[in-house]
């Protein structure tokens, strides 16, 4: 089972997970690990799908659809935008306009959580969506921001960054399993002026129980407080 420890001053990793908190203000990583390791990514598709379609020129539903996707993490809605805008020539588009180095489609078109990504391409994803003209990325931000504790299909998605983090935050979760391992992923915006972009992305072995992983995901966020100064 992957765990982590659970001390406040410190953060001991697992090998089935990666991590990286990014500065804005300083432009420096305290915490890099497992950065450039591919995890299957759930959810976190939807920043990438999210983007691709408000710089395709979204209109006033798409806009809304977009907002829902991503505060309710509707599977639906990202089916919906996925089949519409390619879906894997979305991955390859979008990879190649943010200089993701380690983004892959999945090898099955259509199952879009089964796209590769990792931490340090997610923090590029959330630098990216922080240039945006101001209201494609206010309309991002807002919804990250507003993501309630239960998701459109009953999880938690309270897990992590916003349990772990007594903090300002703005959250894109994932959770998912495949015959291969479970993930859970808590990826985020976090602290006064959304400071540091938090990444931790984890596999677990199958039946590990998903409460047991998800305490296992906050824990890992707790500890990193001492990475965060002035949280």
């Amino acid at each position: 089972m992957t765990c982590y420890a659970g001390r406040r001053r410190g953060w001991s990793p697992a090998p089935s997970s990666g991590a990286v908190v990014y500065d804005r203000t300083t432009g420096r990583s305290p915490v890099a690990y497992n950065a450039d390791r591919g995890f299957r990514s759930a959810s976190l598709v939807k920043l990438l799908i999210a983007i691709d379609v408000l710089e395709r020129g979204a209109g006033p539903t798409d806009r809304e659809q977009v907002s829902r996707m991503l505060t309710m993490s509707d599977d639906g809605l990202a089916s919906m935008f996925w089949v519409r805008e390619g879906g894997p020539a979305l991955v390859t588009r979008t990879s190649t306009e943010l200089g993701l180095t380690g983004v892959r489609p999945p090898e099955v078109s259509g199952r879009w959580g089964e796209v590769v990504v990792t931490p340090r391409d997610v923090v590029g994803i959330y630098r990216h969506v922080l240039a945006l003209p101001p209201a494609d990325r206010d309309l991002i931000v807002e919804a990250l921001g507003a993501a309630p504790r239960v998701a459109a299909d009953g999880f938690d998605q309270h897990f992590g960054i916003p349990d772990g983090l007594a903090a300002q935050w703005a959250i894109k979760q994932g959770w998912g399993s495949n015959d291969q391992a479970m993930v859970l992923h808590s990826t985020g915006l976090v602290g006064p002026g959304l400071r540091y972009v938090v990444v931790l992305l984890t596999e677990h072995p199958l039946g590990s129980g998903w409460r047991t992983c998800a305490r296992s995901v906050t824990a890992a966020a707790g500890a990193l407080h001492g990475a965060l100064p002035g949280i």
